[in-house]
């Protein structure tokens, strides 16, 4: 279904989406109307587009636990795994 670079990258932003929201049931309709949609815009859009939704999924909350406290702490997942994250000794020693 998803053939072009540009189209199976949406798809990888759009499932991650899906498991953050439990909303899986949708993501069939979705991703049909997002290839179409991918299939009408030119390439330098296309690209443009995809960087939004990752930036999206970027700014949505996970949870982590506190390495030191054992607390549970939300945190974007962009910064999951760098000097913000609670969980890792890093954000600890600096």
């Amino acid at each position: 279904m998803f053939t072009t670079d540009n189209q199976v990258a949406l798809k990888a932003e759009l499932d991650q989406m899906y498991a953050d929201q439990g909303a899986a049931f949708t993501s069939g309709y979705l991703n049909s109307m997002a290839q179409e949609m991918l299939n009408l815009m030119p390439k330098r859009q296309q690209k443009a587009f995809i960087k939004q939704v990752a930036t999206f999924n970027g700014r949505q909350l996970v949870t982590v636990k506190n390495c030191l406290t054992g607390a549970d702490v939300e945190i974007r997942r962009e910064d999951r795994g760098t000097v913000n994250d609670p969980s890792m000794e890093r954000f600890h020693s600096m």
